[in-house]
């Protein structure tokens, strides 16, 4: 898995990206990893904190090795139980992403990437926060004055958004001219075809 990992960021940047980021959330397998009721392993992948976030650390060392750290972003999403992943421990959910969060800055990725929730308490923000030194990006659910607050306030870096474009191609428009958004239409979103991609109505 980890040289599958390596190649496939290898390939990226040979075809013209900038960089990879690690799907670490929403379920995939690298959530899985850390989460202690899906993660049954019983050898230095599996059982305490630190085996559980190995193989995640594991493959961004190997895909540093090859495109560099300054290449690299891991998304993760604390408290998500997206993909009917069980939720666990508080105590040892924060552990995780606090040390998780020191691990990613001693390996010098360019960012973290948290897809936001309000289950995430403000201790587990703050201790990411303050165990990682880079970028952090925030994303899921902002508005443009909920995004702004966080840049201003200093809990996020960057800011990203994804249904909201696709909802609104012409999103940035939009914000500048103060006008309204088109609602998502979760019924095609993210489902073949162009229906929910091309279809969204755009400012005159």
């Amino acid at each position: 898995m980890i040289s599958s990992f390596v190649t496939a960021a290898a390939n990226a940047i040979r075809a013209g990206f900038d960089g990879v980021e690690l799907h670490g959330a929403n379920g995939y397998i690298l959530e899985q990893s850390l989460n202690p009721h899906i993660n049954n392993r019983t050898d230095i992948y599996g059982g305490n904190i630190e085996n559980r976030c190995r193989l995640l650390l594991d493959i961004i060392r190997e895909i540093s090795k090859v495109i560099g750290a300054e290449k690299v972003g891991v998304r993760v999403s604390p408290y998500s139980t997206l993909g009917d992943i069980p939720a666990y421990n508080a105590e040892e959910t924060d552990q995780t992403y606090a040390y998780l969060a020191s691990e990613l800055n001693h390996l010098g990725i360019a960012y973290i990437h948290i897809s936001d929730s309000p289950a995430i308490p403000e201790k587990t923000h703050q201790q990411i926060r303050s165990n990682f030194t880079n970028t952090l990006i925030y994303c899921n659910g902002l508005t443009p004055e909920t995004a702004a607050a966080k840049i201003s306030d200093g809990s996020a870096d960057l800011v990203a958004f994804g249904r909201s474009f696709l909802a609104n191609p012409d999103f940035v428009k939009r914000i500048e001219k103060n006008a309204p958004f088109n609602d998502v239409d979760y019924m095609s979103l993210y489902t073949p075809g162009e229906q929910g991609y091309t279809n969204y109505a755009i400012l005159p």
